[in-house]
């Protein structure tokens, strides 16, 4: 276990391989489908100068559902101007009834009928499950996670369906564009920073991780299948890469998870598994990672013995393995991206003391020569994000 423990220290010499590593097979994801680095394209232009006007926006993942009216400025300011309403997706196991794809959708409408909006404004769908956009801007569900299982909604077009659900209500929308919650944290920093909007990343780092970003098919050549389409974001789902260096302690986590050889770097650095690494690090701790992250940095912080030993060390393991995606994500950008915005959104990110900070102090020794970076925080960056989605002509 020591050995274990001690691998759990990576090398500069061994971020740098995990860099180069990523950025190869993101690479390969622009070029080819049905790659470990899936990089399917959000057919989404970088947010245009001046974008204005009022979207609805529904938010769904995982159990939790919002609504909210968004306006945006010229000037590139944003407000929710009514909501955000929240509500949860009634679970089975939690004494709530089943419901199927009419069910599904009526549920969220019914949740954007409070905001009483009126009919006719774009829709915004923020929708964080397994998904392909279709150069419509609509998305069919490819796959059911984090627990949630509806029936009749796989394969479908889940924009329509919410669309269909808000008409019966007097809500019909103009337009519809879906998005998962990291290209709408990539849009709202684009629509909000300074400089060249589509020099961005965007990265989610708490339950889960993934990372979005701004490509053309001189960078990207499958989005040369859509011709015109031009510079549009990229849902990568870095979380599916399988990095080099992973510990004992990794295998075993992904051995007993319910998706063995999946999501290994998610695995290895998101909020929802560092308990059960710990977990698998310290069995005599009596450690439950159904707690989640806030005990681990809890013990870190009070300096708790070997818990907190080893809990310190998964989460700076974390945030240089964050650092080391975020610099291979860059490094596939082109060589005039010399200053690049992070759109950061994540519990783990912006929570964990000194998290943020230790990203921010590994990643300028990762970066290619001549590069900087910024990390930015937007105050309900999905909702944001979705909005411009929605307004983007």
């Amino acid at each position: 276990m020591a050995d274990a423990l001690d691998a759990l220290r990576l090398t500069p010499a061994q971020l740098a391989e995990l860099r180069d590593t990523l950025a190869a097979r993101i690479r390969e994801g622009l070029t080819e489908d049905e790659r470990e680095i899936r990089a399917l394209p959000a057919h989404l232009p970088p947010p245009p100068a001046g974008l204005a006007g009022e979207a609805l926006v529904v938010d769904t993942g995982g159990t939790n559902m919002r609504a909210a009216v968004v306006a945006l400025a010229a000037d590139g300011g944003a407000k929710v101007v009514k909501g955000p309403v929240q509500a949860r997706l009634p679970m089975r196991e939690e004494g709530g009834a089943d419901i199927d794809a009419d069910g599904f959708f009526a549920l969220q409408a019914d949740l954007a009928a409070r905001l009483d909006s009126g009919a006719g404004l774009p829709l915004g769908y923020c929708f964080s499950y397994p998904s392909a956009v279709l150069p419509s801007r609509d998305a069919r569900l490819i796959r059911w996670t984090k627990g949630i299982d509806v029936p009749g909604v796989e394969g479908a077009l889940v924009g329509d369906g919410l669309a269909r659900a808000l008409g019966a209500r007097g809500l019909a929308p103009c337009r519809v564009a879906v998005v998962n919650d990291t290209v709408a944290s990539l849009l709202a920093g684009a629509q909000q920073a300074p400089g060249r909007p589509r020099d961005m990343v965007g990265l989610i780092a708490g339950t889960g991780t993934n990372m979005a970003g701004f490509y053309d098919a001189r960078q990207a050549p499958k989005l040369a299948a859509f011709p015109g389409a031009g510079t549009m974001a990229v849902n990568l789902e870095s979380g599916n890469f399988d990095p080099p260096h992973l510990t004992a302690l990794d295998r075993a986590v992904d051995e007993a998870s319910n998706n063995p050889g999946q999501q290994r770097f998610e695995k290895a650095v998101s909020g929802f598994y560092l308990p059960f690494l710990l977990a698998a690090a310290l069995p005599e701790a009596g450690v439950d990672p159904e707690a989640g992250t806030g005990p681990l940095v809890g013990w870190r912080d009070a300096g708790e013995g070997r818990r907190g030993e080893v809990a310190g060390l998964l989460l700076d393991r974390s945030a240089d393995m964050i650092a080391a995606g975020l610099a291979a994500a860059i490094t596939t950008y082109p060589a005039d991206a010399l200053e690049v915005g992070i759109l950061a959104e994540g519990s783990l990110f912006w929570r964990a003391t000194g998290y943020s900070a230790r990203v921010q102090a590994t990643l300028p020794s990762l970066l290619p020569a001549g590069r900087r970076c910024s990390v930015l925080r937007i105050d309900e960056a999905n909702l944001v994000g979705a909005a411009a989605a929605a307004l983007t002509p």
